[in-house]
């Protein structure tokens, strides 16, 4: 195969490079006995530096509450940086699918955390959610797990 000629002052086009923010948020109970619960956020530059990470107790939630506040503050992280390509990755397989709108937000105390992370998705240019398993995102749930009060 031939290797392409090059010349001086060139340059190959820059790669779409994105930032990376992983989430996750830790909380037990039910909605009328919530146990405390705490969040986990990862934030990377394009090539994977770590730029901050936050780990704290939220008082008491249900996971899925801590799961949205972890998102949140993950999000407004990275507004506050100026980031404006960001691919966002957390565990929740129904955040995910609520945020992306192929799931109804069925429960009320849901539903202002929903519109929240909503709207702060709205102020990014280019940004995308994804579900991964938690084994991949080991990094925040152990941030999550570390900030339990009581570990």
């Amino acid at each position: 195969m031939p290797v392409p000629e090059t010349h001086e002052g060139d340059h190959p086009k820059p790669s779409k490079r994105n930032y990376l923010l992983k989430t996750d948020g830790s909380g037990t109970g039910t909605i009328d006995n919530p146990a405390q619960g705490a969040i986990g956020v990862v934030l990377r530059d394009p090539d994977g530096q770590l730029i901050e990470e936050i780990s704290k107790p939220i008082g008491p939630a249900i996971n899925t509450v801590a799961e949205y506040r972890a998102l949140i503050e993950g999000l407004k992280l990275a507004r506050s940086r100026g980031i404006q390509r960001i691919r966002v990755f957390l565990d929740s397989e129904l955040v995910v699918d609520q945020v992306n709108g192929c799931a109804k937000v069925g429960k009320e105390h849901i539903r202002r955390l929903h519109a929240e992370a909503c709207s702060l998705f709205q102020e990014f240019p280019n940004i995308r959610i994804s579900w991964i398993p938690r084994k991949w995102n080991a990094e925040a749930d152990t941030l999550a797990t570390k900030a339990l009060p009581g570990r």
